[in-house]
């Protein structure tokens, strides 16, 4: 038995999701590009990068619902999403409760909409529960197992426990064992790898304050500034104040050459990566108190 519930409520209203970020963003960038450089400019440009992560949270979530779909028979439950899969033993399965007769409190730990409710979350009564359906749990099939349980969307309820009840009756005709395999990327180090996130968020973090301490005070500046000194002191280079932005391009530039550069020998010599990453961290501290001694 094979069937793929009707996700189109949920990636339209996710579609429509993304459409208002992306509305927002042209709506900043023409701040940006249009309106005068100062405060108001870094702020824009923030909100501009911090959408992106969210319209990419949205769509993969918006993936993986448009590949949901459930396979069941006489050996096992398979869940398919596009980052995982369930397997559920048949004999495992030790009831069927309609999400309607649920009666304590139902928490999902994740981003969820109309439509789209993929996520692990808790169930009173029932214990922690897996979900992956388009509609509300008050309205899922809650397959119980004796570790998990799972929200699946039925339609067509009598079908469902009619299946079930041959397959169990039926006994399986392999082992399986109950399992979540999740795609390669998902088991990669670097997620459970504290030290390298804190480094490389680090390192973004005192770039994007290069940017911001720069648009702030750049409507205070004089239009022409002094760059460069000689040896005995005197000033031998004046320049716009425009020329001052290359001080954090250089250091987003050198912040995403090592950031490449770590990622390319994280899995082998992971070492090497932490010290490219530090650097990075390091350079934009320089360039940081550099630009704070010309801009005070």
């Amino acid at each position: 038995m094979k069937w793929k519930p009707d996700s189109r409520r949920g990636i339209w209203f996710g579609g429509g999701i993304i459409a208002a970020l992306a509305l927002m963003d042209v709506g900043l960038i023409w701040r940006v590009v249009g309106g005068a450089i100062n405060g108001v400019t870094f702020v824009c440009s923030l909100l501009a990068l911090i959408s992106l992560p969210a319209i990419a949270l949205v769509g993969y979530r918006m993936l993986d619902l448009s590949r949901l779909r459930y396979e069941f028979d006489r050996n096992q439950l398979v869940i398919h999403t596009a980052g995982a899969k369930q397997i559920v033993p048949t004999c495992q399965i030790e009831r069927v409760v309609p999400g309607a007769e649920i009666e304590g409190t139902v928490r999902i730990r994740s981003l969820v909409w109309p439509g789209l409710y993929l996520g692990q979350g808790q169930i009173a009564d029932v214990g922690l529960t897996l979900f992956y359906a388009v509609v509300p749990p008050r309205e899922q099939a809650i397959v119980v197992t004796p570790t998990l349980a799972y929200g699946l969307s039925v339609e067509d309820w009598d079908s469902f426990l009619q299946v079930l009840t041959t397959c169990q009756e039926l006994g399986p005709s392999v082992e399986v064992h109950q399992a979540s395999e999740q795609a390669s990327w998902v088991e990669w180090d670097i997620w459970r790898d504290r030290l390298a996130q804190g480094v490389l968020l680090g390192g973004v973090f005192v770039s994007v304050m290069l940017f911001g301490l720069l648009l702030f005070r750049y409507p205070r500046l004089p239009a022409l500034l002094p760059l460069h000194y000689d040896a005995l002191g005197s000033v031998d280079r004046i320049s716009p104040r425009g020329d001052l932005f290359v001080l954090p391009v250089i250091a987003l530039l050198i912040l995403f050459v090592n950031g490449v550069l770590g990622a390319l020998f994280y899995r082998r010599e992971r070492i090497v990566s932490y010290i490219a990453w530090s650097g990075s961290v390091l350079v934009q501290g320089i360039f940081f108190v550099a630009l704070w001694g010309i801009v005070r």
